[in-house]
């Protein structure tokens, strides 16, 4: 046997190992994140010549000019999150319960059927999704955000609240219907009020995705008046810039970027417990 050997060593190795390995990972993510922190505070020539890490002084009259150049497009993203939203939880409450607590022919067919659209990437139906809306005169307006996300988006929803709602115990019910409570009462004042924190979890995956989608409104609106956040911060200071044939201010797209996270990051901290509860609680009735 080697003298020389120790388990205790070779375990302390191993977990210096992979403390280096987090931390090279941790700076992989952080670092861009602190570049676009401050290269939004520096001036156009300072960004150039020192674009790679923070400089003195902070011109904060950045952050001013990107608000001014975003804040129609902040408003934009609101309004169809919200308004898309509301919609999407309706109808996939709505759907899991009929889902889970009501009897028809051919019921489980068609939620096999509505659950597995989920397994069809979305940019296969963009031209013909293109095509719709073009022929119904919805592009350019806000219908065009809000309808997909009350078509596409109730899908994973239905299928969280189904098995939650499956999963309500049947004398619950028997109770309800006792106090002459029909379909609607119960879904209203059972299944509801027991599913707020997954409702909560599902409202903002939605919002985050209204938030962070680029791809559909880029190619839905051209209208600069009904953008949103994503779609906006690069037609005002990238592409309108390219075709102008000027470099891009980095330092004001950086601002617009800081100022668009913020919101995000706020609604995060006040809804991360419900967040996680409501994953957690579905998870717990798969």
């Amino acid at each position: 046997m080697n003298r020389n050997y120790s388990p205790r060593r070779e375990h302390n190795i191993a977990q210096m190992l992979n403390h280096l390995i987090l931390c090279l990972l941790m700076m992989l993510l952080l670092y861009p994140l602190g570049l676009t922190m401050w290269g939004s505070l520096k001036g156009t020539l300072e960004f150039q010549n020192t674009q790679w890490y923070p400089t003195l002084p902070l011109w904060i009259e950045n952050y001013k000019e990107a608000y001014r150049a975003i804040w129609r497009y902040l408003l934009n993203t609101i309004i169809v999150g919200a308004v898309g939203t509301a919609g999407l939880l309706l109808q996939a409450s709505v759907a899991a319960f009929v889902f889970a607590r009501m009897k028809f022919l051919g019921k489980e067919v068609l939620y096999t059927l509505v659950i597995s659209l989920m397994m069809v990437p979305s940019i296969l139906s963009l031209v013909p999704l293109y095509m719709i809306y073009k022929s119904l005169n919805l592009l350019n307006s806000y219908w065009a955000l809000i309808v997909p996300m009350w078509t596409t988006g109730p899908i994973f929803g239905i299928f969280l609240l189904r098995v939650f709602f499956a999963a309500i115990p049947e004398e619950i019910f028997e109770a309800a219907r006792i106090d002459g409570c029909g379909p609607a009462g119960l879904y209203a004042r059972i299944c509801v009020p027991l599913s707020l924190s997954i409702l909560g979890a599902l409202s903002v995956m939605s919002v985050i995705g209204a938030w962070n989608d680029l791809l559909w409104p880029v190619i839905a609106i051209s209208d600069n008046k009904y953008m949103t956040i994503s779609a906006g911060l690069v037609n005002r200071f990238v592409g309108s810039s390219a075709m102008g044939g000027s470099s891009t201010n980095y330092p004001i797209l950086f601002s617009g970027y800081s100022l668009a996270s913020l919101p995000l990051i706020i609604l995060f901290l006040f809804t991360s417990r419900t967040y996680v509860q409501g994953l957690t609680s579905s998870a717990v009735k798969m």
